[in-house]
């Protein structure tokens, strides 16, 4: 199905969901849309309702206005205020109790969040990698459990411009995992370390060589039913001075963390409770670049509009840091 049929559908379903605001922090109304003008269909201007916004009157991912003009600007030379480049790196908890929610971000979160990054004024391309949780070794999935996934860009990730998008991340997302050195025994399940290690010498200069851009603003999305497990142990802000590293500054770093507020039965199934990983999305909420969805709550696409949200503020905000 065409990513524009994806995202009609997923806007059907998300009655109730209108402009975007609320507080950062970990619970589960972190960044959750704040009451607007209108549903999901408004003619109004932020990123899935109506109401006025930073796009200006009309133009919303889900909306049927014409697109503002207020939106990220400029960014494509240093010191330039504004982003017109995004790099996403997924990392998904592979254990089995994970199906459900893999399902559901190659099938309903992607597609919408795709569409929705582009529709964002002033970004005009993004990159999006895939991950497990565990960084032994710490390359970009290339290819799924049923085969090579042959991304159109030719490169370890998958890029805006292919006219299979959501197929390339389809098949990355069914994760192919036979190449893992860990044991099982809860070291795969560090999807924020397999993101930092991703991005660190040597697998940056190696197999996931050339994904990060100076002028991108980095985003992160990390997913798993249980925590953030270093090994070696690490404290949350090592992870986070790991992954800003990368980017020479905090603000240029938009981290959704999704995991249980608490131990629960959810809508997906069993899941624990994700203390290092609501503490890590405190290191960065206090830059305003943090956002923790419970999947507890179920609606993987309701914390799409967390991370819609900070991506949009960070590329008001973004200035390249050349190193």
């Amino acid at each position: 199905m065409e990513l524009r049929t994806w995202c009609a559908a997923l806007c059907a379903g998300m009655v109730g969901l209108v402009a975007c605001g609320g507080d950062s922090g970990t619970n589960e109304d972190s960044g959750s849309p704040g009451a607007g003008n209108g549903g999901s269909q408004g003619q109004g201007g932020d990123i899935f309702g109506s109401g006025t916004g930073s796009f200006g009157q009309g133009g919303g991912s889900f909306g049927n206005g014409v697109s503002g003009s207020t939106g990220g600007t400029g960014g494509s030379g240093a010191n330039s205020a504004g982003c017109e480049h995004v790099d996403v790196v997924f990392a998904l908890d592979n254990s089995s109790s994970m199906d459900e929610e893999k399902q559901s971000m190659r099938e309903i979160v992607f597609p919408a969040f795709a569409q929705a990054l582009l529709d964002i004024s002033g970004i005009q391309d993004f990159r999006a990698a895939v991950i497990d949780a565990c960084p032994l070794p710490a390359n970009f999935h290339t290819r799924g459990a049923a085969g090579e996934c042959s991304f159109q860009s030719g490169q370890a990730w998958m890029d805006s411009s292919s006219n299979d998008l959501t197929g390339e991340f389809q098949c990355a997302a069914d994760l192919y995992v036979d190449d893992v050195e860990c044991s099982g025994n809860n070291d795969d399940e560090q999807p924020a370390s397999a993101v930092a290690a991703a991005l660190e010498p040597p697998f940056s200069q190696e197999q996931n060589a050339g994904f990060s851009r100076e002028n991108a603003l980095l985003v992160v999305v990390v997913i798993t039913d249980e925590d953030e497990q270093p090994v070696p142990r690490q404290e949350p802000q090592a992870i986070h001075d790991r992954l800003v590293a990368v980017k020479g500054d905090a603000k240029n770093v938009v981290f959704l963390g999704i995991g249980g507020k608490t131990d629960c039965e959810g809508a997906y199934g069993d899941a624990d409770e994700a203390d290092n990983l609501q503490r890590l999305v405190d290191t960065f909420a206090a830059d305003g670049r943090g956002f923790f969805w419970d999947l507890c709550q179920g609606r993987l696409e309701d914390g799409l509009t967390n991370a819609l949200t900070a991506i949009e503020e960070a590329c008001e905000e973004f200035v390249p840091v050349v190193n």
